[in-house]
């Protein structure tokens, strides 16, 4: 007998937008839950101009259109609601208040319920309305600065003159939807006992901030002690990522490199290594340069040091561990045929891998409005016609 999914039976109305909602919301569904995305009238989700990228986001769920400007739409929603066991949305604060959507309103209809908001500073403070995307959030959370400072040379300060970086991959987004996921099976855990659920308010902002836990430590300590180790290395096709950060792996890459002298260097002890790491790096590089990125990496690995050859996105559908875990699921729609990740865990009695299909805007209105509100086609015709639902 097949074993369901952990979160079979789940209901989930995702009013959620763009990356951080609706990841999450979709880790939700290839765990089993059923998930009703519920976007506005038109065009539906911004994200929808790249139908790959929305793919990615919204595997596996059904989409309903609907006017939440309306009382009549709002009452539509309330009722999937009613249904619903999670709530998700990331809207800014206030404006699911004004659609009658926020806990508040439900929490009456639903005590059971488990609300998650997804902002970017938080549901209240003094910074609550500021508008955010995953940029922002880094540079609010001091991970842009961190990130700089501990580039490979751990000794170089990073000056008022320096340009900080405007990264294009939305670290925020992936990581708070990760976490608001998180914080959901947390919520429903506790609703098992109490039988009550709760508003789950998460940030960006924190989300991001949980990334440097070592910066936030050494920033309240005069003269902290710098830490480090990690070595991008040249090779004569590339570069190579190695981290040395105990004795045990300092060993390991002076054997590889067949430079025993290397432990008994003082610049190389424990502590200094790190004060010196352009040092060890020019040690490195006089054995890698002549030798290509798999060679290196092979010979690390026979060694145990930690390492990898950098890849590019486009090398990881061809990567060999990649494709034994079954990492990609296979889409083909108008697009033509691209691969999609699968989540990063995997159970072994079920398989979690995500759905082959994206739906398209209110492809699922019909069904929804019929099997979870026990509308007939003449009450949806009529919503339709008058432009409540799409």
């Amino acid at each position: 007998m097949p074993v369901a999914k952990p979160l079979a039976g789940l209901n989930v109305a995702d009013f959620s937008m763009v990356y951080a909602g609706p990841i999450c919301a979709r880790m939700l569904s290839d765990c089993g839950a059923s998930v009703t995305k519920v976007e506005p009238l038109g065009l539906g989700d911004t994200v929808r101009g790249n139908a790959r990228i929305f793919a990615h986001f919204n595997a596996g769920k059904s989409s309903v259109q609907i006017d939440l400007g309306s009382i009549e739409g709002q009452e539509l929603a309330h009722r999937l609601i009613d249904e619903a066991d999670v709530l998700i949305e990331n809207y800014r604060p206030g404006v699911m208040r004004r659609f009658g959507l926020d806990y508040a309103s439900v929490k009456e209809r639903r005590p059971d319920l488990v609300y998650c908001s997804i902002s970017g500073f938080g549901q209240s403070g003094p910074a609550a309305q500021r508008a955010a995307y995953a940029p922002v959030a880094h540079a609010a959370s001091g991970y842009d600065i961190a990130h700089m400072s501990a580039q490979i040379h751990t000794d170089t300060q990073v000056s008022e003159n320096d340009r900080p970086p405007a990264s294009g991959i939305m670290i925020a987004d992936m990581l708070t939807g990760a976490y608001a996921f998180g914080a959901i099976q947390t919520a429903l855990l506790g609703r098992v006992s109490s039988g009550l659920g709760d508003h789950i308010d998460i940030t960006m902002l924190e989300s991001m901030m949980m990334l440097i836990p070592g910066q936030q430590q050494t920033a309240q300590i005069a003269n902290a002690p710098k830490f480090g180790g990690f070595l991008p290395v040249a090779t004569s096709s590339g570069f190579v990522m190695v981290c040395i950060v105990s004795d045990k792996n300092f060993a390991g890459l002076c054997a590889a490199i067949e430079r025993p002298d290397l432990l008994t260097d003082p610049r190389f002890a424990r502590v200094a290594r790190i004060r010196n790491v352009r040092d060890l790096v020019t040690e490195v590089e006089r054995w890698s340069a002549t030798r290509t990125v798999e060679e290196c990496e092979a010979q690390f690995d026979r060694h145990g040091v930690p390492c990898s050859r950098y890849n590019s996105a486009a090398d990881l559908f061809d990567e060999p561990q990649l494709q034994h875990r079954g990492a990609f699921t296979v889409f083909n729609d108008d697009e033509g045929e691209y691969f999609v990740q699968n989540l990063p865990f995997q159970f072994a009695s079920v398989d979690n891998a995500t759905t082959p299909h994206s739906p398209a805007p209110g492809e699922h209105t019909d069904a929804v409005l019929a099997d979870q509100l026990n509308l007939d086609e003449n009450a949806i015709a009529d919503l339709r016609k008058r432009g409540i639902v799409e």
